[in-house]
């Protein structure tokens, strides 16, 4: 579970400054890297840190509330933050069986969707 910007023109630190909030995680360019392997700069945010945070939530709509709190009082900067650069929720959803999938309440898919950025769901086999 993350809230994620990216952009050729993004600089970590500055998401950082504006949210008052430090990264999960960062990918920068950098000049010791071929460009055929250089990567989109990115600014990651799951919460960690925070207390409640979990590693693997069991339900993804638990997580999503999670972030929510934290970022509710940030709203307004992160929808520009999300305007300015390409920002979306992810998630990765690691399932043991081929059929189901998560189920978000319709509450929550409107908070989400107030952002104005899409919701990303990896769907990422786990074992089986």
């Amino acid at each position: 579970m993350e809230l994620r910007f990216s952009g050729d023109q993004l600089e970590p630190s500055e998401i950082s400054a504006r949210l008052n909030l430090q990264p999960s995680k960062v990918s920068r360019k950098s000049p010791f890297l071929p460009i055929r392997e250089q990567r989109r700069r990115y600014w990651g945010y799951n919460g960690k840190g925070e207390i409640g945070c979990q590693f693997g939530w069991e339900f993804l709509g638990d997580g999503l509330e999670f972030l929510i709190k934290i970022l509710n009082s940030r709203k307004a900067e992160v929808i520009a933050i999300g305007r300015q650069f390409d920002g979306h929720w992810w998630c990765g959803h690691f399932r043991i069986h081929v059929d189901g999938g998560p189920r978000l309440p319709a509450q929550l898919l409107t908070e989400i969707g107030s952002y104005g950025m899409p919701l990303c769901i990896d769907n990422c086999p786990d074992g089986d």
